[in-house]
């Protein structure tokens, strides 16, 4: 058996702003990590609700777990995640950060996991972001579903559920674990990101040669609060709006699944207007939409005979529709007409 001294003290950041229904499942599963040499830092973006009481209660479960060295709950004004990740980084004392957010619950052995894949040639280490739901239901299925395949997720390891360990340009914030010097180094998270302060953070490592590295075996699950239709509406309108926006400021924020789906629609809208003139546009504008739509339904159908439920066919293709029509017509308002 190893000894602690052979395991680095790592800092585990979470932040939150009004997350009292989650928190507690947050750090209990956090003090609760199997690897035994770590500090739990929450970092409360002056909480409404009654979020940094309960973390303040939760201190003494902490400090009778012996893996947890260290339990700090700190309340301070954060316009952006960014900046709470920021804080936690500047009073931890280890030698690698591990951030998760609030409505996050973690593996037991998710810590154990993360530090397994760190080397001098990996500072940098991230895995699974699992949705998970209040209640289960066809409309859960099916964004749950589409967000796992890369048709639907575009390839981001945010959603995208990657079967084998291999190196990604990015990994999700809420599921990342970083040596603290290469964090120091870096600058650590951009403060004036709201979303995708994590993909501009990897860019910016990738571009200076540094590994990024996924694994599997280090799961989160992720009570993102998507319960309804709307509610997954709503929120890929704005992660799209946010990500057009940001892009606008850095092109490097663009990904080729962006690029490409930016590509598909505009192509889409030239062939409608072109068809009101020219036959040929009009033939061209069918076959187009025929092979799309029809590679959405083939990939829905499979999706439905998998979980042997032939009513998911008609969701898992809703679903898929509009999530490139919100997703993609924010990323159009706020990069092309840069619409606030």
């Amino acid at each position: 058996m190893h000894q602690i001294k052979d395991f680095p003290l790592v800092s585990v950041i979470v932040t939150a702003k009004n997350e009292e229904d989650t928190i507690e499942s947050c750090i209990l599963s956090i003090i609760a990590q199997t690897y035994p040499n770590f500090e739990l830092i929450y970092v409360d973006a002056i909480s409404s609700d009654k979020t940094l009481e309960i973390a303040n209660r939760l201190k003494n479960a902490a400090e009778s777990k012996k893996n947890c060295k260290r339990y700090i709950a700190i309340s301070k004004k954060a316009e952006t995640p960014a900046i709470g990740r920021n804080l936690g980084a500047e009073i931890s004392n280890g030698s690698i950060l591990a951030f998760t957010d609030a409505d996050c619950v973690a593996d037991k052995d998710w810590l154990e996991n993360l530090v397994l894949h760190m080397s001098p040639e990996i500072g940098i280490v991230g895995g699974p972001n699992v949705l998970r739901h209040k209640r289960k239901s066809k409309i859960t299925t099916a964004i749950d579903s589409v967000l796992a395949t890369y048709f639907g997720s575009g390839g981001s390891p945010q959603f995208y559920q990657i079967k084998k360990d291999r190196d990604v340009y990015a990994v999700a914030s809420c599921n990342m674990a970083i040596q603290k010097n290469l964090f120091e180094r870096e600058g650590g998270f951009d403060e004036s990101l709201r979303f995708n302060e994590d993909s501009d953070f990897c860019n910016r490592l990738l571009r200076k040669g540094n590994r990024i590295f996924y694994t599997s075996a280090a799961k989160i699950n992720h009570f993102i609060g998507i319960e309804t239709y709307s509610q997954f509406v709503s929120y890929f309108y704005k992660y799209g709006f946010e990500r057009g926006k940001n892009a606008a400021k850095d092109y490097h924020l663009i990904t080729k699944f962006n690029a490409l789906s930016l590509a598909v629609m505009l192509t889409g809208v030239c062939l409608i207007l072109l068809s009101f003139i020219s036959n040929f546009a009009f033939t061209i504008l069918v076959l187009f939409i025929t092979i799309f739509v029809a590679s959405i339904f083939v990939i829905s159908l499979k999706i439905a005979l998998m979980n042997t439920s032939l009513l998911l066919l008609f969701y898992v293709f809703s679903v898929f529709l509009s999530l490139y029509t919100v997703y993609n017509g924010g990323f159009i308002l706020s990069y092309i007409f840069r619409i606030k």
